[in-house]
């Protein structure tokens, strides 16, 4: 950036996205816990290989209750008008993952598919599986817990701060 300022004669600005900004940590925290990554678009970790299928695991009603972290901002009126389906989706089950308690319609509604560019939805399917019957144990039980506390007490909460308090 300094050569371009130097090149150009001026000073610049960057902006950055903090919205795209907070999924870094996410990306390479999976692929530190989970595996490395086979392409630009897939992954390759036992963690990740379950999300396509996420959906389809019974719910573990005795399921872990995270609660690291600050709690997530409560959102006016206007901003939960104004969230797409799986920022509601998020919202909700982060919610329900910190309390321990899953509302039953939550567990019915649908989640995106799996994209490499939508860390939002590779969340969502993360914390689906986290509060279902996966069968993961020992060192991948570990380390799915260890994304569920980043993501319940960093990922969700800066994101909703930055759609709350986007200035």
């Amino acid at each position: 950036m300094r050569k371009l300022e130097l090149h150009l004669g001026r000073k610049l600005v960057w902006l950055v996205c903090n919205l795209h900004t907070g999924e870094l940590p996410l990306r390479h925290l999976i692929v530190g816990l989970d595996g490395p990554t086979l392409s630009d678009k897939q992954l390759s970790g036992p963690i990740v290989k379950l999300l396509d299928s996420a959906t389809d695991f019974e719910i573990n009603p005795n399921f872990t209750r995270i609660s690291v972290g600050p709690p997530l901002i409560k959102l006016p009126d206007k901003v939960i008008q104004d969230l797409s389906t799986g920022q509601h989706y998020g919202y909700k089950i982060v919610c329900a993952v910190r309390d321990g308690v899953l509302p039953a319609g939550l567990a019915l509604l649908e989640i995106g598919p799996v994209n490499h560019s939508r860390w939002l939805t590779t969340g969502n399917r993360l914390l689906r599986l986290w509060v279902s019957k996966h069968g993961l144990k020992g060192k991948n039980l570990k380390n799915l817990h260890c994304i569920m506390e980043f993501i319940i007490g960093v990922y969700y909460p800066c994101w909703f701060n930055v759609k709350v308090k986007h200035s």
